[in-house]
């Protein structure tokens, strides 16, 4: 299960995320959808640890997530895989 509470995640001073609320079930498959520039690409970044967030909490499986280095973020069960223009 990932839990997101009150999650935000900015640039600077530009808050791209202002406490997002989310949980996802196990099994459960949803789909980020956007126009460029919506944020889609740094939730994922700050879920995998690329980017910082700047408050919230997010849980995978009742493991926190946010104090965590991106490799220990892998160990835990955490990945992306990007869209790619060409296989």
């Amino acid at each position: 299960m990932l839990q997101l509470q009150d999650y935000s995640v900015a640039y600077g001073q530009s808050t791209i995320i202002n406490e997002m609320n989310l949980t996802l079930g196990d099994n459960e498959i949803i789909a980020v959808l956007g126009r460029n520039g919506m944020g889609k690409t740094t939730l994922m970044k700050s879920l995998i640890g690329m980017i910082p967030s700047q408050g919230g909490s997010a849980k995978l499986n009742a493991t926190e997530l946010t104090p965590l280095k991106s490799h220990q973020r892998v160990g835990a069960g955490v990945g992306f895989v990007p869209q790619g223009r060409m296989i």
